[in-house]
């Protein structure tokens, strides 16, 4: 029930199949967002409020936190009529499982974001600059990318001219500076582009329960945080939060996937005039495509009613996440 009423409250502003004309948008948005800002008052009382243990992202990284209001002050990069298309470009060698996954992730990123999402065909890392790479091992078998090497060198040059974001998942694992050990990802709040790795994403965490679906649901987490980066939004530091930052695969686990009430807002204000679906209104009158809804159990944000959601083997464990946790947060750069 939860679910239906944050949903029906922050995202019941259906957007139409037609794009509103350019001299609309801005006071579409104004309207929007005074709106946005009185339902997300009103649903904030079921959110938990941030916490913060030892080792955690905001126990060593001082972060202020962004509201709703200061959002829409800061002019973010927005989807705009000619750009409104995320692309997924895979990096690198990838499993099966891996393969599966990234196929998951990009279906459930169309259902998150509302926007239409295009998987690229798999591409090589290609030659890095000597600058660009380590090894952190003495027999040199974990080969790390700097992750500028993607954000500022390789995606720019790959962004489509029609795309809202372009983000790159790599199998190789990922550094940003020499002071860090790694990072899970990493976006740019300006460029549009982000990247993100499956290297250690299918680790054990000590002390958590390690579901078989691991890999899936944590990246369903890190793939939907980094493009809310790209739509310039920061680090969420008031709840437990999907845009919260994590700084270990423990805080990862206990994080939600989803938003708290300032961030579904500015999703929701993002997006919303250029938007091709709405969250509780997917393609085939209202239901979402079989194998999106048969993988992932999307049922508490695509349908307005507060029957049982169907269970989902590929998302039993962001499952019992949400029984447990109610709402939580994570990780990344």
């Amino acid at each position: 029930m939860r679910s239906f009423i944050i949903i029906f409250a922050v995202f019941a502003f259906g957007c139409s199949q037609n794009l509103p004309p350019t001299a609309n948008i801005a006071s579409a948005r104004d309207r929007l967002s005074e709106k946005l800002a009185k339902q997300k008052d009103a649903v904030a009382k079921f959110y938990k409020p941030m916490t913060v243990k030892e080792g955690d992202w905001l126990d060593s990284q001082k972060e202020s936190g962004e509201t709703f209001e200061e959002y829409i002050a800061s002019n973010p990069t927005l989807p705009t009529a000619a750009r409104r298309t995320i692309y997924i470009q895979p990096i690198g060698n990838f499993t099966a499982e891996q393969k599966r996954v990234i196929g998951l992730t990009s279906e459930y990123m169309q259902v998150f974001y509302n926007l239409p999402v295009k998987l690229n065909a798999e591409t090589p890392l290609g030659n890095v600059p000597e600058d660009k790479q380590r090894s952190i091992d003495r027999d040199g078998r974990n080969r790390q990318i700097r992750t500028n090497h993607f954000v500022e060198d390789v995606l720019p040059q790959m962004l489509p001219d029609d795309a809202a974001a372009l983000i790159a998942f790599t199998n190789f694992d990922l550094y940003p500076g020499e002071t860090w050990h790694f990072v899970f990802g990493q976006a740019s709040l300006e460029k549009r582009v982000g990247v993100w790795s499956l290297y250690r994403l299918n680790d054990l965490a000590f002390e958590q329960d390690n579901a078989a679906d691991r890999l899936l649901t944590r990246t369903l987490k890190i793939a939907t945080h980094e493009v809310g980066h790209m739509l310039s939004m920061k680090h969420c530091t008031r709840y437990e939060c999907l845009m919260s930052g994590t700084n270990h695969l423990a805080e990862t686990d206990r994080r939600p996937l989803d938003n708290c009430p300032e961030c579904m807002a500015k999703v929701a204000w993002a997006r919303e005039p250029f938007s091709s679906l709405t969250r509780h209104q997917l393609p085939g009158a209202g239901r979402c495509e079989a194998r999106t809804c048969s993988k992932l159990d999307l049922a508490g944000r695509t349908r307005l009613d507060n029957k049982k959601p169907r269970r989902a083997r590929d998302a039993a464990a962001e499952n019992k996440t949400r029984r447990r946790n109610i709402h939580p947060r994570r990780r990344y750069e």
